[in-house]
């Protein structure tokens, strides 16, 4: 009798131990949309004034893979296997407009190259663009682009 007493008093006040919270005035917090650049489209480069509309913040980040010359101007990227860095800036959307900038890079990037999604150094979940093809012959850099662009 005495074990059913300590249970029902163990049920009692731990119900009472557990009430609910007061409501906080904490607003949700918005998911940022981001996305990661490596080469024409990094701030300063020929394609950045393409999305600069859309782009709240550009912070300089990383994500691994490796970064090819695809000899046309613009930067290949091969991403993952964690040995190597690509340096880049990650994009942070504006908000209302990450569906525009989704259609805009996909405009430009589509046919050489496939959004993929990614973790940054900084732990920060992005959207870049992976090339597709071969980069069989193509000069391996050294994870950063300062080519020429043409």
């Amino acid at each position: 009798m005495a074990g059913v007493l300590v249970a029902l008093a163990a049920i009692v006040v731990g119900g009472q131990s557990n009430q609910a919270a007061p409501p906080t005035d904490t607003a949700p917090t918005r998911s940022a949309t981001y996305f990661f650049v490596y080469g024409t489209t990094m701030p300063g480069h020929l394609r950045y004034p393409l999305i600069e509309e859309f782009v709240a913040e550009a912070i300089p980040d990383r994500v691994t893979g490796r970064l090819y010359d695809s000899g046309a101007g613009y930067p290949a990227a091969k991403f993952g296997g964690g040995q190597s860095w690509i340096e880049g800036y990650r994009l942070e959307i504006r908000e209302g407009r990450e569906a525009e900038a989704r259609r805009e890079f996909t405009a430009f990037e589509s046919g050489l190259f496939d959004p993929v999604t990614l973790r940054t150094e900084a732990g920060l979940t992005v959207t870049a663009y992976e090339w597709i093809g071969s980069v069989e012959g193509f000069e391996e850099l050294d994870g950063r682009w300062d080519r020429p662009e043409q």
